[in-house]
């Protein structure tokens, strides 16, 4: 019983370790732009930082319907694995872009990015990049495999 536990305790970890980390890499880009936000003359409105914060997103929907787009430029989903693969990586950008939602506290956020990187910056830095190019492999391998996918 105690084993269990323990590997319990340690799968937990790891998920709540990985979604600490997603969630970090979410309020990077959510404080750099509200710091520079803080900086400027002219205000930007907070939906603007939000939506400079979700670029990534932005590229996965976009790469996503792209592949998906036929010879007229509409997407046309005809069978199964079509729609789980846009469908999927649709819901997948969706919900990756509803994390920057929860962020009320713009100078809590600021001062837990800027302690975070001054601890581990270049960790960071590297997720922030391995981050991207997931975000960028996904795109090609998709719209390499949607023509295979076609009847």
């Amino acid at each position: 019983m105690d084993n269990r536990n323990t590997e319990m305790t340690n799968k937990r970890n790891i998920l709540g370790r990985f979604f600490r980390v997603l969630v970090m890499l979410h309020k990077i880009p959510y404080a750099h732009f509200t710091e520079w936000n803080n900086k400027r003359k002219r205000k930007a409105f907070a939906a603007g930082i939000y939506f400079l914060s979700i670029i990534p997103e932005f590229v996965l929907l976009a790469g996503t319907f792209l592949s998906a787009r036929g010879q007229d430029g509409y997407v046309h989903l005809v069978n199964v694995p079509q729609k789980i693969v846009v469908y999927g990586l649709a819901g997948l950008a969706v919900l990756l872009s509803a994390i920057p939602l929860g962020f009320f506290d713009d100078k809590k956020i600021c001062k837990e990015v800027r302690q975070e990187l001054r601890e581990r910056p270049h960790y960071w830095r590297r997720a922030l990049a391995v981050y991207w190019t997931v975000i960028v492999a996904i795109v090609v391998v998709v719209n390499a495999i949607y023509p295979l996918l076609t009847p």
